[in-house]
């Protein structure tokens, strides 16, 4: 039973480095998988603080990089 819940460190490494790449490449896709990352988070491992800032710097970082890069481009 403790063997299914050991890959929490993993979603929230892919989480983070998703949400800060949504900065800079392919915005809304990198977005959805930090929001979904801390989506996954807060219902299955009970991360309710690190899924629900996950799910905030997705949309921020979305956002964002999505005005950088339509200004720069």
């Amino acid at each position: 039973m403790e063997n299914e819940k050991n890959s929490k460190p993993i979603l929230i490494t892919i989480g983070w480095i998703s949400a800060l790449f949504a900065f800079v490449f392919f915005q809304l896709f990198y977005g959805i998988v930090a929001i979904c990352m801390g989506i996954v988070l807060r219902k299955d491992y009970y991360a309710k603080k690190h899924g629900l800032v996950l799910i905030i710097v997705g949309i921020i970082g979305g956002i964002i990089g999505w005005i950088l890069n339509y200004l720069y481009i």
